[in-house]
């Protein structure tokens, strides 16, 4: 652990930067936690979840996935890195 009286010393070596401005994306999930809304999905993340936490797939990707693996299995395409 840091003694107490190191800390002092060390965050005045920061005083002169800048914060950096907020994230946007991070704003996006601060926004959604406020909607009041009852119907609402997260977007701003990635990782989209139902209301019981569970992983909630767009069908957009289920599509692109599937594509993928047609063409992986018919040996049209090699995605050696998948």
């Amino acid at each position: 652990p840091v003694s107490s009286r190191l800390i002092p010393a060390m965050m005045s070596r920061w005083n002169h930067v800048e914060q950096a401005p907020a994230d946007p994306i991070l704003g996006v999930a601060e926004a959604f936690k406020l909607d009041p809304a009852e119907k609402k999905v997260n977007l701003g993340i990635g990782a989209y979840r139902d209301e019981a936490g569970k992983p909630w797939v767009l069908e957009c990707v289920k599509a692109a996935e599937k594509v993928l693996l047609e063409e992986l299995n018919s040996g049209k395409s090699n995605k050696e890195y998948l």
